[in-house]
């Protein structure tokens, strides 16, 4: 009885990860790329942070700009706090986005990792049309704020225009503290598909699965849209 190893790095193409055997074979195959449950981007550095301190007048309006790359973005969690002033902010889709030009920095939470955001955020300097598609309400006593448990994840749209709108409601300037923190390549990017894509058994980052293999038969997989590295041991 003999044990091999291997790892195979995979792309949207389907590639042979185990090749047909002339005796049966016991096979784990394991999705080496990251658990999105529990933390697992942020501690791949797939997790980033954007945070600003600013102030509204009454009355008054901030704008923010994100433009999103081709894997789209998902907000994990976020926080608004306003100190004297209640204030609407609002999320807006698809419209009209003229943005400042001086982009704000965002960190990755692993400090270790050297992965930059592809997401660009800026301020904006006019938003028009577009759909709104969230808003919260925040007193000058109250914090409004959604956690990875939460409901509250939005995924948006990949090489999307979106504005964040803050509009003070009161009658006295108010100062903003707003946090976000979002991912990137994920809903999927991460998985291996063992067949065809949406169509065949589906391993996501951390899972991994055991078979029985008859003499004979083979397995392809690929990646689901980033590059997906997945162990694969055999016993013979």
């Amino acid at each position: 009885m003999a044990i091999t190893q291997e790892v195979f790095t995979l792309g949207t193409a389907s590639e042979q990860i185990l090749a047909p055997s002339a005796d049966a074979q016991r096979v784990t195959i394991s999705n080496l790329q990251p658990d999105p449950i529990d933390g697992g981007y942020a501690r791949e550095g797939y997790a980033f942070e954007m945070s600003r301190v600013f102030t509204i007048a009454a009355p008054g309006t901030a704008q923010f700009s994100i433009a999103t790359p081709s894997a789209g973005v998902q907000f994990i969690s976020y926080q608004i706090v306003s100190t004297n002033a209640q204030v609407t902010a609002t999320l807006i889709e698809g419209g009209t986005v003229a943005a400042a030009g001086t982009p704000i920095p965002s960190y990755n939470l692993n400090r270790q990792s050297d992965r930059v955001a592809g997401s660009v955020l800026d301020t904006a300097t006019s938003v028009t049309g577009g759909t709104v598609i969230a808003t919260e309400l925040i007193t000058s006593s109250h914090k409004v704020s959604a956690s990875a448990s939460s409901e509250k994840v939005y995924t948006l749209k990949p090489s999307e225009s979106y504005a964040m709108r803050f509009v003070n409601e009161g009658n006295q300037t108010t100062t903003i503290y707003f946090d976000l923190v979002f991912s990137e390549q994920f809903n999927g990017y991460h998985d291996v598909w063992l067949g065809l894509q949406d169509e065949s058994y589906r391993l996501r980052g951390g899972e991994e699965v055991q078979l029985f293999m008859e003499a004979g038969e083979s397995i392809y997989a690929l990646g689901g849209g980033t590059p997906v590295r997945v162990a694969v041991i055999r016993q013979d």
